[in-house]
């Protein structure tokens, strides 16, 4: 699917007006990264500050995703790297469904990492622990940085 049907489909369609509502994911403790719990605002924000959208899906009954964000994104140093290299979403599996369906998230804990032009930079499925989650993020930005050197390439 193109990027721009991609984009159109997600942040118009598809029921967004539910997600505005909506409250964060209610976890059993309270998250230190501020999430955002609304797609179509976090996009705004993210073409604004020119930033990827880091979409995390996760589920009240996911044990691996509570452990993601308890353990993986909890300590100081990861809140700051994302909240200072993304816009970070957090997405209820269940209640998002179709937004999950278009993104091709079929297992959880599943991070998705959308630049702010909405090419897929990432798709992880699984916990990992701080360290190796840290990695896989800088994956992601460094395949927009890519991106980028390709596109400014292409410009000349």
């Amino acid at each position: 699917m193109d990027r721009r049907r991609f984009v159109a489909t997600v942040l118009g369609g598809l029921g967004l007006y539910s997600l505005s509502t909506q409250p964060a994911l209610a976890l059993p403790f309270t998250p230190k990264i501020k999430w955002q719990s609304d797609l179509k605002t976090a996009y705004r924000i993210g073409k604004t500050q020119d930033k990827p959208l880091l979409i995390l899906f996760s589920a009240s009954w996911c044990t691996y995703c509570h452990k993601l964000i308890r353990e993986s994104l909890g300590d100081k140093a990861m809140v700051e790297f994302v909240e200072s290299q993304f816009v970070p979403v957090l997405l209820d599996f269940d209640k998002d469904n179709k937004i999950a369906k278009i993104l091709e998230v079929e297992s959880l804990p599943c991070t998705v990492i959308l630049s702010p032009q909405a090419d897929l930079l990432l798709q992880k499925n699984g916990f990992q622990k701080s360290a190796a989650y840290r990695e896989t993020l800088q994956s992601a930005l460094d395949k927009r940085d890519e991106l980028i050197q390709q596109a400014r390439a292409m410009a000349k």
